[in-house]
């Protein structure tokens, strides 16, 4: 069973690499942070400004992308 989906086909404007981390807010849960440490998702901290992004890149780190 698969908790968290990636955008396969949505490429790094940085690096034009596809499939990068969903970025993922708020206060984790222990499924999420197993996510992160598997390298599933990336979290994004417990607030969210507006302006943060929802994607980063798996191999340059460039976050980007509108929540």
């Amino acid at each position: 069973m698969t908790l968290f989906d990636n955008p396969e086909d949505i490429a790094c404007p940085s690096c034009t690499t596809t499939n990068p981390l969903e970025i993922l807010y708020g206060s984790p849960s222990n499924e999420m942070q197993l996510a992160e440490s598997t390298g599933t998702i990336a979290l994004g901290g417990t607030t969210v400004n507006g302006d943060d992004p929802a994607y980063r890149c798996r191999d340059c780190g460039h976050e980007f992308g509108e929540l």
